[in-house]
């Protein structure tokens, strides 16, 4: 087993899997929720000369070049002002972008037939040699490295202005995808070397999207603009201005009142004032974002006690009461959004079964555990609700509470015994999340259960290579059922995806179930 291959499986996203996932989840509330999603809501509609459209962002963009800021606000950003290879529809399949059509040629070489006429935002003609130049620069820079490890550089080729060829290490199903990740952005060589020099690459863009960097005003707005020669037509609004505005009860006061016309992650403790406003839309969609509870095999390795612990949480009860209905109870190890998911049944909630276990296990008085999380409101209230839930069980839980600064350490040193972890399937690919559990990447490597299993490794190994869809979502299958008979880790929640918008909006849509979208067809109706 190659140490890059498992690197990349740690952190890149997504499967060529091509199936289509219905995300019936998706859908809007408040308004008129009876009318079609995202679209015109009836023909008397007059459409509003207003076009401007402001958007109240939840957290700060770190850089406009898309390699060094893989965080969520900074994707916002990049996925308007550039676009990549291909994109990832609202079924999760592949669909073209840069890339009108591409072919695999082998298990390892893909080649790329690129639209001509497409232009970066200061005119010249994209071309494959400024795709070469992406991807392999990608490969080096460090927000993009791990999504990139796969790519074989060495054996791009440009054949023709717009046609390249591409290449992976190994048979790799997941490339496609991949090359639908924010960090996969195409950008301009010349531009780039130009700028890199200069040394002010992360405040400047030159992508081929549609809007334009206008003005960045740090930790207060960002303003892009319009893109004319935008080759699947411009946008229909003139300017989007970027707000940052972090708390979520100013976000929605700023929308209530006319300030801004979307807001970004909406959470629970605001859900019930949108769905009463009728001036308001929430959408909401199955996300990506999924907790865990991770007890450490260095510490809790009895399968038994682990076993006893899973079936001491009630999923549906910490959801609905303790996150207020903005998530999903989650008893498997993949949400139902990633294709390839598979239900082994999850861990029912049985305080009686626990004891029992606990009991046979040597703890007939009880169990005592160490339940960690990183300082924040939302991380206690949860701590807090989940020490009572399992005391129904006979676990004592002592909530040991940590400045952000300490936790990450803690993970990486391995001494944690327990902890709420979130890992995101951006691409809804099973190993994005599965991979993380490869046995060379205990502690510092994001294995946070400790996990060692050869066993393991070579059945994601397989995995990953199996480029037949059935095959792929047999063994994946298997690999999930092996995960669950160990108890490996404890699902609890998969988020939702909420944003909340004026009822005036038009053309917006929850395409990916990340909080991330592009926004060139929204425009506003009287």
């Amino acid at each position: 087993m190659k140490r890059n291959l498992r690197f990349m499986r740690l952190l890149c996203a997504s499967m060529a899997i091509v199936m289509m996932l219905s995300l019936a989840g998706c859908g809007q509330t408040g308004g008129d929720a009876s009318q079609p999603q995202g679209s015109g809501e009836g023909e008397a509609e007059t459409v509003s000369s207003k076009d401007e459209m402001v958007v109240a962002c939840y957290g700060a963009v770190q850089s406009m070049f898309p390699g060094n800021d893989s965080k969520l606000p900074g994707a916002q950003m990049h996925v308007n002002l550039y676009d990549t290879l291909v994109t990832m529809g609202k079924d999760g399949t592949i669909l073209p972008l840069l890339a009108e059509s591409w072919e695999q040629l082998s298990d390892t070489t893909y080649r790329f037939h690129l639209r001509k006429g497409v232009k970066f935002h200061n005119g010249d003609e994209l071309k494959a040699s400024d795709v070469v130049f992406s991807l392999t620069t990608l490969k080096e820079t460090p927000g993009a490295k791990s999504n990139a490890a796969q790519f074989d550089a060495d054996h791009f080729v440009v054949e023709d202005d717009y046609t390249v060829v591409l290449a992976t290490t190994e048979p790799f199903a997941p490339f496609l995808p991949i090359l639908c990740h924010a960090t996969m952005s195409i950008f301009q060589q010349s531009f780039y070397e130009e700028h890199e020099a200069a040394g002010d690459l992360d405040l400047v863009e030159n992508g081929t999207g549609p809007f334009k960097l206008v003005e960045w005003n740090e930790g207060e707005n960002i303003i892009v603009e319009r893109f004319d020669d935008y080759f699947d037509g411009p946008a229909k609004v003139r300017t989007i201005n970027f707000r940052y505005i972090p708390e979520v009860s100013t976000r929605l006061m700023e929308l209530e009142a006319g300030g801004v016309d979307l807001i970004q992650e909406v959470s629970g403790t605001i859900m019930e004032d949108i769905k009463a406003n009728p001036d308001l839309k929430l959408w909401t969609c199955s996300g990506v974002n999924t907790s865990y509870l991770a007890l450490n095999f260095d510490k809790i390795s009895d399968t038994k006690v682990r076993e006893a612990i899973a079936h001491s949480i009630d999923n549906e009860t910490l959801c609905s009461v303790c996150l207020l209905g903005a998530a999903e109870p989650l008893d498997n190890y993949l949400p139902d959004t990633v294709p390839g998911a598979y239900d082994t049944g999850g861990y029912s909630y049985d305080p009686e079964l626990s004891k029992q276990l606990f009991a046979e296990a040597g703890y007939p008085d009880g169990y005592e555990l160490e339940l960690s999380f990183y300082t924040s409101a939302d991380n206690r209230r949860m701590g807090e609700f989940l020490q009572n839930m399992m005391a129904e069980s006979g676990i004592t839980v002592k909530l040991n509470e940590m400045d952000s600064s300490a936790y990450t350490p803690m993970l990486n040193a391995r001494e944690q015994t327990a902890a709420i972890l979130t890992t995101v399937c951006t691409l809804r690919d099973p190993h994005q999340t599965l991979g993380k559990l490869y046995s060379d990447l205990v502690g510092s490597g994001g294995n946070r259960v400790n996990y060692v299993d050869p066993d393991l490794d070579a059945m994601l190994d397989e995995a990953a290579a199996e480029n037949d869809a059935e095959k792929r979502v047999e063994l994946y299958a298997d690999i999930q059922q092996y995960l669950y008979d160990r108890v490996v880790y404890i699902p609890l929640y998969n988020m939702m995806t909420m944003t909340a918008t004026t009822a005036k909006i038009r053309g917006f849509d929850l395409v990916l179930p990340t909080n991330y979208q592009k926004y060139n067809n929204v425009y506003f109706v009287d």
